[in-house]
C-alpha cells in the first residue's frame, strides 16, 4: 500500500484493515501465494448445490 515514517503499510490482497510492519519483515507474494484465495473461493463455490 504505501511506504511511510520506516514502516511498509500493508492491507489484504481481498481488502481489510491495513497494518504497519518493518520493511525488513515482510517479502513479495508469489503468484501461486497471490491467487490461492482465489481459487478456493471459486472451488468452494463450484461445490455449492444449485
Amino acid at each position: 500500500m504505501a511506504h511511510e515514517c520506516g514502516r511498509v503499510w500493508l492491507r489484504p490482497l481481498g481488502g481489510g484493515c491495513e497494518w504497519a510492519a518493518r520493511p525488513g519483515d515482510v517479502e513479495p507474494v508469489s503468484l501461486s501465494e497471490s491467487l490461492s484465495p482465489l481459487v478456493a473461493e471459486a472451488n468452494r463455490r463450484s461445490a455449492e448445490p444449485r
